[in-house]
């Protein structure tokens, strides 16, 4: 009965502590990328004691983002995090996926570290990412870990199926947003079915994980992009197999549950075109924008512009002059009106006529194009669609080559267009109005309001 009575104490006092020692944890900024989506992926920011094995090996304590122990993060952590999440969320923006530092398992009811755990691994759809400080003998020298093709099933609880790092300290220090946000995306690239993809010249592998052919512009997802301007998914040979090819987008569509490829809501023709919102003349962000995704669902083309989706807004300007249009790649999470980091569109512009024809185009390679155009009063369409893709480096002739989703993602319209007549037409009008009504005396002898009773 003692011994009874001892275990139950013991068991009341752990319980304790693990709960005492969640809610410790300090607080994140609330962040979500879609709501209601399908599937989740939680970037957990404030630390985790995991509990038992994970692959073979044993994870113990991963400390909050910058090592922050208080019950909240600064403001300069908190920015940190907010830089972070947004380049994860940016690159899942065309799939069904919410990114979210909103803890599912807590949510649910969950409190202890292994409550929580085993939330993860038997919840189907929602995946858990560790993001901090990895221990030296916990797979020393990854930047990240991930069991691979484990987000859309329930598994066991206690498999660890459910839960994913990345290091910190492996991957260029807290302050390496670009580098971090890669490793969390290839991990849960790799959660969501993709395996690494290699570099090859013709049937011979020279890169085990592909480099682009050591670019240092654009790399893939599941390759060695963590230091590079851009990753982005791609069509390629895996890193293990001379004869697999994968396409990272369809794969990621296979996911049990995800459905087809987001739908922004934007017309896609001049016929449905979308009415440009404005504030005044102010083109208003919020409400123009979109995301840019390839057209077919079950055989996702990354190369070729027609193998994307287009945007259109129809908008009147009432008086002739300079309209201004921008189109902005990226999303807005985190600044109204100002891209968030990490994009992943290449867009091109144009501004059409009532009839279709093209008055204005701009096909930059920067993250924005802006047209500033004379237009007479009118109706008028704006244009937004896709570069249409990358080949890698080594040029499309070799068949080898992967082939990158390089255009695709959001963006959102900023911009001046004179959609209602000048303030100082307002003013002109109202003081006539004034002077006829009220100032009878005033006009006497300009022309025949002079003259009426």
């Amino acid at each position: 009965m003692f011994r009874i009575r001892r275990c139950t104490v013991i068991a009341v006092l752990v319980a304790l502590l693990s709960y005492a020692s969640a809610v410790a944890q300090p607080v994140a900024p609330e962040l979500n990328s879609r709501p209601g989506a399908a599937f989740t992926l939680y970037l957990n920011f404030t630390g985790f004691q995991y509990t038992g094995n994970w692959g073979g090996q044993t994870p113990g304590t991963t400390p909050a983002y910058n090592n922050q122990t208080g019950s909240s993060f600064t403001a300069v952590e908190q920015a940190a995090i907010k830089n972070i999440w947004a380049r994860v969320a940016e690159t899942f923006t065309m799939f069904n996926i919410n990114v979210t530092t909103v803890d599912p398992a807590a949510a649910a009811g969950h409190t202890s570290y292994l409550a929580r755990q085993h939330y993860y691994d038997t919840t189907a759809r929602v995946h858990h990412t560790i993001i901090g400080d990895g221990a030296s003998n916990f797979f020393g020298g990854a930047a990240g870990v991930s069991y691979v093709g484990v987000w859309d099933s329930s598994n066991a609880a206690g498999s660890g199926r459910g839960t994913n790092w990345t290091f910190t300290n492996r991957s260029g220090g807290y302050g390496s947003f670009k580098r971090i946000s890669s490793v969390t995306v290839h991990e849960n690239g790799h959660a969501a079915g993709l395996s690494h993809q290699g570099d090859y010249v013709g049937s011979t592998r020279v890169n085990e994980y592909s480099t682009n052919n050591g670019s240092t512009h654009t790399r893939p997802v599941t390759g060695t992009g963590n230091a590079q301007n851009r990753i982005a998914w791609a069509v390629g040979r895996v890193n293990t197999n001379t004869s697999v090819i994968q396409n990272d987008a369809l794969r990621i569509l296979q996911n049990d549950g995800m459905g087809p490829f987001i739908n922004d809501g934007i017309g896609r023709t001049m016929v449905s075109a979308t009415e440009l919102v404005t504030n005044g003349n102010e083109i208003d962000s919020l409400a123009n924008q979109g995301i840019i995704v390839p057209i077919s669902n079950t055989n996702p083309n990354p190369i070729g512009v027609d193998n994307y989706t287009r945007g259109y807004f129809s908008f009147t300007t009432v008086t002739g002059g300079i309209n201004t249009i921008t189109v902005n790649a990226g999303t807005q999470w985190i600044t109204t009106g100002v891209p968030d980091p990490h994009q992943s569109l290449d867009a091109t512009l144009r501004i059409l006529d009532m009839f279709g024809n093209q008055l204005a185009v701009s096909a930059t390679a920067n993250f924005s194009e802006t047209i500033s155009l004379h237009l007479d009063p009118g109706s008028y369409f704006i244009e937004v669609s896709s570069a249409g893709g990358k080949f890698a480096s080594l040029g499309p002739n070799n068949n080898w080559d992967p082939k990158y989703f390089y255009d695709m993602g959001s963006y959102f319209l900023t911009g001046t267009i004179l959609a209602v007549p000048e303030p100082s037409s307002a003013i002109l009008l109202t003081s006539v109005f004034v002077v006829l009504v009220l100032g009878r005396s005033r006009v006497q002898g300009r022309g025949r309001y002079g003259n009426r009773r």
